[in-house]
């Protein structure tokens, strides 16, 4: 295993841990869950690229790259065929709840807008061949969906390296 593959799975464990179910903060679990998808679509363009650090840290740059934010770098993705439609149009659906949360000081998964966000959510469905229980609450509901996308995306990184490794 590579010192890059480690770090990656030490950072899943860490956000594993760090995005409990037990966890009592909401706001916590929407700004940990969406950041650590934020990550790895980074890491699956990162390395999904030419591997020139220079061009790709001026494409990456937070402040004044090119693709500075969560929804244009998956989009990119989507586009690049990395991963299908309905993983980018959740990913979307994490960014609104997301940014409900960072502009709202008492937001909660209770907020219709969030859960009407929620609700649309469709990956978890998908990857896990059924609906939500009805016992499920938005928070639970939510979970499980960022959990679902971080399963899916959390191989690309390596997947891509793969890639890369074989063209060569």
């Amino acid at each position: 295993m590579s010192i890059k593959e480690q770090q990656e799975l030490i950072n899943l464990l860490n956000f594993s841990k760090s995005f409990d179910y037990e966890h009592d903060n909401d706001r916590e679990i929407v700004i940990i869950g969406c950041a650590y998808i934020e990550s790895l679509i980074k890491a699956i363009l990162r390395e999904s690229l030419v591997q020139d650090e220079k061009e790709l840290n001026l494409l990456l740059d937070e402040a004044q790259g090119a693709l500075p934010g969560l929804v244009q770098r998956a989009r990119i993705l989507y586009l690049m065929g990395i991963f299908p439609k309905i993983i980018f149009n959740d990913i979307k659906l994490v960014a609104r709840v997301r940014n409900h949360f960072a502009h709202n000081v008492s937001a909660t998964f209770d907020d219709e807008s969030v859960v009407k966000n929620v609700k649309k959510m469709q990956w978890h469905i998908e990857s896990m061949f059924m609906e939500p229980p009805e016992e499920a609450s938005i928070r639970d509901i939510y979970q499980v969906a960022v959990n679902q996308l971080v399963c899916h995306l959390n191989a690309l990184p390596s997947l891509a390296r793969y890639k890369r490794g074989k063209s060569n």
